[in-house]
C-alpha cells in the first residue's frame, strides 16, 4: 500500500514581494493599455494576487501610477548621475556619458520611459507628479551644468542661459526617446551620437572652458 505524500505548500509571499509583483504588473499594465483603460482587476490578475491584495499597498489607481513614476523617476536620475560621476573630468565626457545613462535606461525599461515621457492623464496627483518629475529632472540639469559653467554661473543673463539649455537637452532627450520607440532597430550609440551634434555647439560656445571639446 503506497501512501500519498501531501502537496507542498506554496510560499507565501512577503509584503515586499507583493508589492515587488504589484508594481511590476501595474508598469506594463499602464504603459500598454493607458492609465484610463488600466483597471486595478487587470494588474492583480497580471501579478496572480486578487485585486483586494492590492489595495492593502495602494488605496487608488492613482496612489498606484505616482509610486510607479517615482520609483522610476528615481532610479533614472540615480544612473545618470552615477555615470556622469563616473566619466573623465570635463563638460565634454560627462554630457555624454549622461546622455548614454539615459539612453540606457530607455533600452532597460521599455515600458517605464513611456510612462515618464509621454502626456500625463487628467488624475490631478498623477499630472502633479509628472510636474514634479520634470522639475526635478530640469533641475538636476542645470545643476549639472553650473558646475562646470561657473563664469557664466551668478550673472542673471548665464543663469537664464543655462536653464534654456538645461530645458532644451532634457527635451532634446525625452523626443529622442519617444522617436526611438517606433525606431528600435536604431543603435543606443546612433542616438547619443545625434543629441551631442544637436546640442554640443550651443553648450560649448556658451559654457565650458575654452579647452573643452566636442565630445566625440
Amino acid at each position: 500500500m503506497t501512501t500519498q505524500r501531501p502537496a507542498p505548500r506554496r510560499r507565501r509571499l512577503s509584503a515586499e514581494d507583493r508589492r515587488r509583483r504589484i508594481l511590476q504588473a501595474a508598469m506594463a499594465v499602464f504603459a500598454q493599455r493607458g492609465y484610463h483603460a488600466a483597471s486595478m482587476a487587470e494588474i492583480a490578475a497580471d501579478a496572480g494576487i486578487a485585486a483586494s491584495v492590492i489595495y492593502d499597498h495602494f488605496p487608488s489607481k492613482a496612489d498606484l501610477h505616482v509610486a510607479l513614476l517615482e520609483g522610476q523617476a528615481a532610479e533614472l536620475l540615480q544612473s545618470t548621475q552615477a555615470a556622469v560621476a563616473a566619466a573623465p573630468a570635463g563638460l565634454a565626457p560627462r554630457v555624454r556619458a549622461g546622455a548614454d545613462a539615459f539612453f540606457a535606461f530607455v533600452e532597460r525599461h521599455p515600458y517605464a520611459w513611456r510612462m515618464l515621457f509621454r502626456d500625463p492623464p487628467g488624475e490631478p496627483s498623477v499630472a502633479a507628479c509628472h510636474d514634479r518629475i520634470h522639475q526635478q529632472a530640469t533641475d538636476a540639469i542645470v545643476a549639472f551644468l553650473k558646475s562646470h559653467a561657473p563664469s557664466a554661473h551668478g550673472r542673471p543673463e548665464g543663469d537664464r542661459a543655462i536653464e534654456m539649455f538645461a530645458q532644451m537637452l532634457k527635451m532634446a532627450q525625452h523626443g529622442l526617446a519617444v522617436w526611438w520607440y517606433e525606431h528600435r532597430d536604431t543603435p543606443r550609440d546612433e542616438l547619443v551620437d545625434r543629441l551631442l551634434d544637436f546640442c554640443w555647439t550651443g553648450l560649448q560656445r556658451h559654457l565650458p572652458p575654452p579647452t573643452d571639446t566636442a565630445p566625440r
